[in-house]
């Protein structure tokens, strides 16, 4: 009897380390082997993103404010794209803006007809420039981790290469020429300025 309860513990005692050994994760958190987020972002960056940032899914900073008021709809339809239900309308703003005010993360800008917005120049999450550029699929990944992996190369070579080189050319008084992603929640306004992630940024 004795013999048999020690193996029973033996086992039990070999099972309890496999178990902790194994992590499980859902399918779809799982990167696949074969993709290469970086790869991936700087053929997009170098490829697609410099036509796509001059082509007519842009809206001018002035036209979006007027339009909000008085076509919510056709700012939606004409330029936003969107995950899903409940998700925001994420789309491409541009314009010419003069800094009222810098932050540490955000910095205070506006056109010369009063359009004000916050850009973002620090600490960049989420999706809001990968949805904007309307370039990115799920359907095109394996799993929705490569997925989530494309915003956050997206976001870090924002940083690295948008914002990082004017940083300390941004003083309040400067003027600059951006193009960036917004998101326009499905229903009423953010309870601030909105926040414009750049995707390009010019100082003249």
């Amino acid at each position: 009897m004795k013999k048999i309860v020690i193996w029973a513990l033996r086992i039990l005692a070999v099972v309890v380390v496999i178990a902790l050994s194994v992590r499980l994760s859902p399918l779809d958190q799982q990167t696949s082997n074969s993709f290469d987020p970086t790869q991936a972002i700087a053929h997009f960056w170098d490829n697609e993103l410099p036509q796509l940032l001059q082509g007519d899914r842009v809206v001018d900073a002035d036209l979006f404010r007027a339009e909000l008021k008085n076509n919510r709809k056709l700012l939606v339809d004409r330029y936003g794209s969107t995950l899903g239900i409940g998700a925001p309308y994420s789309m491409l703003l541009g314009g010419e803006f003069e800094v009222v005010a810098v932050g540490e993360e955000l910095t205070h800008i506006r056109t010369a007809q009063g359009a004000e917005f916050d850009l973002r120049t620090n600490y960049i999450f989420g999706n809001t420039a990968r949805e904007a550029t309307a370039a990115f699929s799920i359907d095109d990944y394996e799993n929705t981790m490569d997925f989530n992996l494309v915003s956050s190369e997206l976001n870090r070579r924002i940083i690295e290469q948008v914002v990082a080189p004017q940083r300390d050319a941004l003083t309040v008084g400067a003027r600059l020429q951006v193009v960036g992603a917004i998101d326009l929640p499905q229903e009423g306004l953010p309870k601030g300025r909105f926040e414009l992630i750049p995707l390009t940024l010019n100082l003249y």
